[in-house]
């Protein structure tokens, strides 16, 4: 694989700006509802955001300075008035509406009232949620860590959860989060979006301590097998026993490679391993 190299020192800001969101992505949005020392509302996306750790429970995203002035979002001063805020998850039923959120309103603008989204009041602080959304955080504020002074610089904003409000429609029968139902779109570079539910699949964790690559044959870590099929093989405890199976000697090394392929596909991965070891017997 070939790779394009690009020093940042020689890129200007929108460059390296374009080449962060196309390439760390997708990425999840928080729909953040703030509030100044007046009362008024303010709502924004942000998609340079995710969790930091659950005790205590921490979150963060950016509100870079703008790109072209320089100067803070309206969201970051807020914040840094009350020290609290709402996260809602955004979901597929309300993607446009936050695109519209997302314009550069005056400050004193609500823009709950121009997305025509809904507010719900919170339980321990002032700002508001997004009565549309599956998924709210009201937090308080727990650190800012200024990133720069420049245009597009970053302001890290930490916050502590104190309550959660879920959607018992998404909730499954041990309430967890049905991540089906949860229905989060998350942002890409462009104008480009991902909607989660399309894309969904289960990968269980290992149940042990695998083998990993350096244990593998050098036959099959040298064969067509992909880094997913050798991972799967990688992962068993220790390797299993060979035994015979007198149909594997009439197949020739790519059948072999095919039938491995194939058991791994199914995860009958004690098969695909006896597989690996007349392999390893008969042509290493």
């Amino acid at each position: 694989m070939g790779f394009k190299k690009f020093a940042t020192k020689d890129l200007d800001i929108k460059s390296v700006y374009h080449l962060l969101i196309s390439g760390i992505s997708p990425r999840p949005i928080a729909l953040v509802g703030s509030m100044d020392n007046k009362g008024s509302s303010n709502l924004a996306p942000f998609s340079f955001f995710n969790a930091f750790g659950a005790n205590p429970p921490i979150v963060g995203f950016s509100p870079a300075l703008s790109g072209r002035t320089g100067l803070p979002k309206d969201t970051l001063l807020n914040i840094k008035e009350t020290k609290e805020f709402t996260i809602s998850i955004v979901n597929s039923y309300m993607v446009e509406q936050i695109s519209l959120s997302s314009c550069e309103f005056d400050r004193n603008t609500d823009e709950f009232i121009k997305s025509g989204l809904t507010k719900i009041e919170s339980k321990k602080i002032k700002p508001y949620g997004v009565l549309e959304s599956y998924f709210i955080m009201e937090c308080k504020l727990y650190d800012i860590i200024e990133l720069g002074s420049k245009p597009a610089s970053g302001n890290l904003i930490l916050g502590e959860v104190i309550h959660f409000h879920v959607a018992e429609s998404i909730l499954n029968d041990n309430n967890q989060i049905d991540p089906y139902k949860l229905d989060p779109i998350a942002r890409n570079g462009g104008n480009w979006y991902t909607e989660a539910k399309k894309g969904l699949f289960e990968l269980k964790k290992p149940k042990n301590i695998g083998i990993g690559f350096d244990q593998l044959p050098v036959s099959i870590l040298n064969s067509e097998l992909t880094g997913n099929e050798l991972a799967k093989l990688a992962s068993i405890e220790k390797i299993p026993k060979y035994y015979l199976e007198k149909n594997l000697e009439k197949l020739s090394k790519e059948q072999l490679i095919m039938e491995i392929k194939d058991k791994i596909d199914s995860n009958e991965i004690i098969i695909a391993w006896n597989i690996v070891l007349h392999l390893q017997k008969t042509y290493e």
